[in-house]
């Protein structure tokens, strides 16, 4: 971008955050900002798919473009989006001018509790806001804060990915590439981290991250084949874009609660080759990825969509993320049921005889997520309510456990490591995993425990 583009389209973005500080939103004063600032990005977004303004001390810096110091005076401006955790804000192109009015506004109310980035996601789609991509000294580190950073900046860049398809755009390959590397560099150092969020049960924005933990359980599949480097991120990013296709699938057959029509079922099975035709169309695309999105619904014998393709092996990423694809669908939340269990999900996905799955993968993946997965919540036997924290390496029955609820569902003041496989004096075990436990019914956030 042009230094004067990138500079006017910051300056742009302080006029109309000081405006709409000032006045009401109906004021003129605030309109001519608005519109001003809607002209200033829409130019910007006819070269790029998106433009990105980051916050780095009290510099500004647009996509590639460092402001130069004259532009000092913007540090106030700069100092109060910092303040909110806001470090960079992203445009991408389609964005609309009611979208960019309550973009404003929604920055100038200072009295709302909910997150900027949450209100966003629910006024102004194609405007996210979150914090810097994790640098060089903070990639050296591992643990479930520096994991939930990756995962969040993952999910942004797959809610722009599909909102781009969407508008009948290329998907920029360079933004996955990104995130792609991110994910492969947890999965390489603190999988269980990376597991552990995944795991999560939200469907608010089921679309992105069910895009982003099938490309991580994709990934752990491969890392545990020995599969690395180059191929081991062509395999995540396939994942990443696998469903694609159903940018073109309507909303109400998406989200239906009832089994679908015959009609409608024709149409949903149409995202496969749509998937197809997005990624062979767009440059810099992997070659793995149409036909990962063409092939996730095939069963190994072949039967499962597209129909009457003739005689194929399918490919081995096909068969990993068809496995990662199913087993996230199933224990995920959605608006009409809940996720399932770890151990009914593995009990359906077993079933004799069933030829959606290739079962010494199937096997493979099951050993790697486990009966009781880091992160999840459990019950155990005492009533007692507990996060699981690591797993036992030969009894997936009996992992280690953090109790945080006692029996009568309080809180504990300190919460107690436990070791489920451990016995007592005379040989029992005092704790022993009942079920799990959604975190909603309670209202706990098991990786805060981790």
């Amino acid at each position: 971008m042009e230094p004067r583009r990138a500079d006017e389209m910051v300056r742009r973005l302080a006029a109309a955050l000081r405006a709409v500080e000032l006045y009401s939103p109906a004021h003129p004063l605030v309109q001519r900002g608005v519109t001003a600032l809607g002209a200033a990005c829409t130019e910007a977004l006819q070269a790029a798919p998106t433009v990105t303004i980051g916050f780095i001390g009290d510099e500004v810096v647009v996509d590639d473009v460092r402001l130069a110091k004259s532009s000092a005076s913007l540090a106030g401006f700069v100092r109060g989006l910092r303040d909110r955790d806001i470090e960079k804000i992203t445009f991408a192109r389609g964005v609309s001018a009611d979208e960019f009015r309550a973009f404003v506004g929604i920055l100038a109310d200072r009295t709302s509790r909910q997150p900027v980035a949450d209100r966003l996601a629910r006024e102004a789609r194609h405007i996210t806001v979150g914090r810097l991509a994790i640098d060089e000294d903070e990639e050296s580190q591992v643990g479930i804060a520096a994991a939930r950073r990756v995962y969040r900046t993952a999910v942004e860049t797959a809610e722009s990915l599909w909102n781009q398809a969407k508008a009948g755009e290329q998907p920029d390959p360079r933004s996955a590439r990104k995130i792609i590397e991110s994910l492969a560099r947890l999965v390489n150092e603190d999988r269980t981290s990376l597991m552990a969020l995944t795991a999560l049960k939200r469907y608010d924005n089921y679309t992105f991250t069910h895009m982003v933990n099938v490309s991580a359980l994709a990934m752990a599949q491969a890392r545990a084949l020995n599969l690395e480097g180059p191929l081991l991120r062509e395999f995540g990013f396939a994942a990443l874009m696998h469903d694609i296709g159903k940018v073109n699938t309507p909303l109400e057959i998406l989200n239906k609660p009832d089994r679908l029509t015959g009609e409608e079922f024709k149409i949903m099975k149409r995202h496969v080759v749509d998937g197809a035709h997005i990624l062979r169309r767009t440059p810099e695309m992997p070659a793995l990825a149409p036909i990962v999105a063409f092939e996730h619904h095939l069963k190994q014998d072949l039967s499962g969509y597209p129909e009457h393709i003739g005689a194929r092996q399918l490919n081995l990423c096909t068969t990993i993320v068809s496995i990662a694809d199913v087993f996230d669908a199933l224990r995920s939340n959605r608006p009409y049921r809940e996720g399932l269990p770890t151990a009914r999900i593995r009990a359906i996905m077993h079933e004799q005889g069933n030829p959606a799955f290739h079962q010494t993968l199937l096997k493979r993946f099951v050993n790697l997520v486990g009966l009781f997965p880091v992160g999840n919540l459990v019950r155990l036997s005492t009533d007692e309510v507990a996060v699981v924290t690591a797993e036992h390496p030969g009894d997936p029955f009996r992992p280690q456990v953090k109790v945080v609820l006692d029996a009568k569902g309080e809180p504990l003041e300190e919460p107690v490591l436990a070791n489920t496989w451990e016995r007592g004096p005379g040989g029992e075990h005092p704790r022993a995993v009942v079920e799990a436990v959604d975190p909603e019914s309670v209202d706990l956030d098991p990786l805060s425990f981790l």
